[in-house]
């Protein structure tokens, strides 16, 4: 007899380190599917989630490996003197994200068969996007550099930024996916301010980096799978009443916006499939529930 769906998977932010989610999910994505019950993710943990679900990985990432060829640095000045952004990443981000949700990929997000919640952060009100994105992340970066073990921030709620929460699986175009994944990850000025529509959205991360609550919102989820993409200490890992938080052993050997190393991605995503064995105890305990 088939288990229930009943497990909630939470895909963490951090940059191009969320690839080790992938990594993780090639090794069990067998086992783990069929009970999953939800899905939250924020940032380019909302990228993963959504491009494992297109079932287009091996071709998205060969699309983003020639996109982004010819850049060799993530930041650069000379740009801004010839009227553009001083990082790539944006349009390079986009594409991307449309190369997966196009030719059936949004139709596999689509019909799911369990909700996909997007986490992204909605501005204090009346407060101007500059502003508000250089408040936002200064008190972010703050409060990781005060508490770098702390799991969940709070510090940007405090400051009037709010949890704004959207089903994937109630975009209608492969453009309106990927704004709402870019407005998740939007963290000027590697990426524009999020816009999704008509509002005016920045990375879910200042909100909650990891948004456990919202993949257990539903009724039925009896254990929720946190994936994180950074080391932490071992005290918030493993079972954690409901959740089972899993994290790399050690930092991944990419950075969060590097797009001049495209073989560390790789290794990456491959850091998470050997690590997986490391980790299937905890999986193991999880699907036994």
């Amino acid at each position: 007899m088939p288990h229930r769906r009943n497990i909630a998977v939470t895909f963490a932010g951090g940059g191009n380190r969320a690839f080790y989610q992938l990594g993780l999910l090639h090794a069990w994505q067998d086992r783990l599917r069929p009970r999953i019950a939800a899905i939250a993710a924020v940032s380019a943990g909302a990228c993963v989630a959504t491009l494992w679900l297109t079932g287009r990985e091996r071709l998205t990432r060969d699309f983003w490996r020639a996109r982004r060829g010819g850049v060799s640095k993530n930041f650069d000045w000379t740009r801004v003197l010839r009227g553009q952004a001083p990082t790539p990443h944006g349009p390079i981000y986009r594409d991307t994200l449309l190369c997966a949700f196009s030719d059936g990929g949004l139709e596999r997000v689509q019909a799911a068969p369990f909700p996909i919640w997007v986490l992204t952060a909605a501005f204090p009100r009346a407060v101007p996007a500059a502003a508000g994105a250089m408040l936002g992340f200064g008190a972010y970066n703050l409060e990781k550099k005060l508490q770098p073990s702390r799991v969940h921030p709070q510090m940007s709620r405090k400051l009037g930024f709010r949890p704004k929460l959207i089903d994937a699986r109630d975009c209608t175009s492969p453009d309106e996916l990927a704004d709402l994944v870019i407005a998740s990850s939007s963290t000027p000025p590697f990426t524009p301010v999020g816009r999704f529509r008509g509002q005016r959205l920045l990375d879910g991360s200042l909100v909650d980096n990891v948004p456990a609550d919202a993949a257990e919102r539903g009724h039925g989820v009896r254990g929720n799978l946190v994936l994180l993409t950074r080391p932490y200490p071992a005290d918030a890992l493993g079972a954690q009443g409901s959740r089972t938080y899993v994290a790399p052993t050690k930092p991944v050997p990419i950075e969060r916006w590097d797009y001049t190393q495209p073989e560390l991605l790789d290794q990456t995503i491959e850091m998470g499939e050997a690590e997986a064995a490391v980790h299937r105890p905890l999986l193991d305990a999880l699907l036994a529930r």
